[in-house]
């Protein structure tokens, strides 16, 4: 690592949603990830990916500091090489057409789905953490 500030990870990512509870059953009955808070006074629900990172969907609006959810977002989930098959056999029970590549260089496979929203949610087998190993 350099000189820089010592960040160890993401602690959140905030998507914007149309239909709130739309987005909260993809993302706790497919995706499989826990609802971890629900914030009824501003449209918004947190869910947990991993250990480290929770996942705001919120309906449009303006949080602290200005931030607003992004729009139509990429954004990659790393998961285990073993868990890989699995995961997607899970996509696809629930309807899913996933899209599949295999990258080059050790740099693992990647599963792409799309949530209610138009979000690329991506399950990547790579550990990225490699970069700063």
């Amino acid at each position: 690592m350099t000189d820089g500030i010592p960040v160890t990870g993401v602690n959140e990512l905030v998507l914007e949603v149309v239909d709130l509870e739309e987005s909260v059953r993809f993302y706790t009955e497919v995706l499989g990830l826990p609802l971890v808070e629900r914030w009824d006074h501003r449209d918004a629900v947190w869910v947990m990916a991993g250990e480290r990172t929770r996942i705001g969907l919120w309906r449009p609006q303006v949080g602290l500091a200005g931030g607003r959810g992004g729009v139509h977002v990429h954004y990659a989930m790393h998961l285990p090489e073993e868990s890989y098959d699995a995961a997607v056999e899970r996509l696809r029970t629930h309807g899913l057409d996933v899209q599949e590549e295999v990258f080059e260089e050790d740099r693992g496979r990647a599963a792409y789905v799309t949530d209610p929203d138009g979000h690329v949610v991506e399950l990547w087998t790579w550990d990225v953490a490699g970069h700063v190993r």
